[in-house]
């Protein structure tokens, strides 16, 4: 049995149009079609849901609180009933008569099969020089990774076996949305991959998808699968959303004294005024920042905002704690004032993240 799915991200508009062209491409082949929809506001997950009544093999899910094609993907091959799975475009620029030509090719012994675009007889249609250009460097960085060898290891439109799928599920790291190049990168080393000629076509309807956002997730993901290995990327941002931090601390202490300048010695509990409103603003840029970027898969919102909040500035003010203690200490001992800074404000670094990542953010 082959199980076809479709992501879709607004493409109310296209949808009827692909369930048709994928029905008649597979006629006489057993198969089911499942629509994975985020929730979109154009409600393509109701055109959808009117689509299935009446058709057995036509089967939808909505997600609610997850966003991106590759897990939307993932999520669908979980809840195929197929031995072949295959993934193709919501938006007419995958050719549907390639279907049965990508399940044969998985049933006749390939692990995977792949609608290319770079090999003989493929093309990526209409693209400009600029699309073009970033695709070809994009897909160079793309093959240095992949396991086995292939020609276009970003195309969105392939199959896959399910005994394939599942050798590689425990490893993947479904961001953005070139899932093929997941699986290429973490599938057995002996899968067989065979590529198909595939001409791109143009959108039917709607905009595409194709946004900074999604060429910055493609950078994280190449960073993921190499030097993620053994420094985390939600780490190194961490890191980078302190060292601005510090700028912001800076910039706030320098505001707040100028205002206080005639009362440059006022100050609450012996600490001066500049420095708690320095420090407490850099505090909150922190938390922002990381809330919307770092920790971006585990967002909180509205009450649970508020109350992650909190969790930071403690975690934060246990973390200057432990930087003073152990800066002081080493420099007790003995070592340089320069290098117990450095260490102590590493191991504060270290400290604020593992309470963060246990106590604010759990979900990432």
């Amino acid at each position: 049995m082959l199980s076809v799915i479709l992501p879709t991200f607004n493409e109310a508009k296209n949808i009827a149009t692909m369930v048709s062209r994928v029905q008649n491409s597979l006629e006489g082949v057993d198969h089911e079609i499942i629509i994975v929809d985020d929730n979109s506001p154009d409600h393509t997950w109701k055109v959808a849901q009117d689509l299935a009544h009446g058709r057995d093999n036509l089967h939808i899910i909505r997600r609610i609180d997850k966003r991106g094609l590759s897990s939307a993907v993932i999520d669908g091959f979980l809840a195929a009933k197929g031995d072949v799975l295959l993934v193709m475009d919501a938006d007419g620029q995958h050719d549907s008569s390639l279907l049965l030509q990508l399940y044969r090719a998985v049933e006749e012994g390939a692990g995977i099969a792949i609608g290319s675009r770079y090999i003989e007889g493929g093309s990526v249609g209409q693209w400009d020089e600029r699309r073009y250009a970033l695709s070809q460097l994009a897909t160079k960085l793309a093959i240095s990774l992949c396991k086995v060898k292939v020609v276009d290891p970003m195309s969105g439109f392939f199959a896959i076996s399910r005994d394939v799928f599942e050798k590689a599920l425990p490893k993947l790291n479904p961001k953005g949305f070139k899932i093929l190049l997941d699986f290429l990168v973490h599938v057995p080393k002996s899968t067989t991959v065979k590529e198909i000629p595939l001409q791109f076509g143009e959108r039917m309807a709607g905009e595409s998808k194709l946004s900074r956002r999604v060429q910055i997730e493609f950078l994280e993901y190449l960073y993921d699968v190499t030097l993620g290995v053994w420094i985390p990327l939600v780490f190194v941002k961490y890191c980078i959303v302190g060292f601005l931090g510090i700028g912001v601390n800076l910039i706030a202490y320098m505001v707040i004294a100028s205002l206080f300048r005639e009362h440059a010695s006022l100050s609450v509990y012996g600490f001066s005024v500049a420095v708690i409103g320095a420090t407490q603003t850099a505090i909150v840029f922190n938390f922002l920042l990381n809330n919307a970027w770092t920790f971006a898969r585990a967002r909180l919102r509205g009450i649970a905002m508020i109350i992650g909040f909190l969790k930071f500035e403690v975690a934060c003010a246990f973390g200057a704690i432990a930087n003073f203690a152990v800066s002081s200490y080493l420099f007790s001992i003995g070592w340089t004032e320069l290098l117990c800074v450095i260490i102590g404000a590493m191991v504060g670094v270290v400290w604020n993240y593992t309470m963060n990542r246990l106590l604010t953010w759990r979900h990432v």
